[in-house]
């Protein structure tokens, strides 16, 4: 059996401690990518939680203002009138946003 010399021993035992620090080097940098990943999907788990919330108090709003409405419906003549008269602003105001902003965006 042929044995190492001393030379070549110490070539691989060099290379060896090469390949170890890149792959401790690897290894660190897979580490905090890990670690970055973990945060973001933390962040992102906190903000769709508070996304939620809000969607929830925002049906709730939605929720009792239709309700409101329903009872200016079925209720007297006077509350058609006011429902007629809120209809109409609505409908004017949407056509004002409409026209200006078509004569912004016409004058560029």
């Amino acid at each position: 059996m042929a044995s190492w010399g001393g030379a070549e021993e110490q070539e691989l035992d060099s290379r060896n401690q090469q390949r170890s620090y890149a792959l401790a080097g690897k290894v660190s940098t897979l580490r905090s990518l890990a670690l970055d990943i973990e945060n973001e999907a933390y962040e992102h788990n906190r903000l769709l939680d508070g996304m939620g919330n809000d969607f929830s108090s925002g049906e709730g709003l939605l929720s009792s203002s239709l309700g409101r409405v329903k009872g200016l419906l079925t209720s007297g003549r006077q509350n058609r009138r006011a429902m007629c008269y809120m209809a109409l602003f609505v409908v004017v105001f949407i056509f004002m946003i409409w026209y200006l902003s078509s004569q912004l965006f016409s004058g560029q």
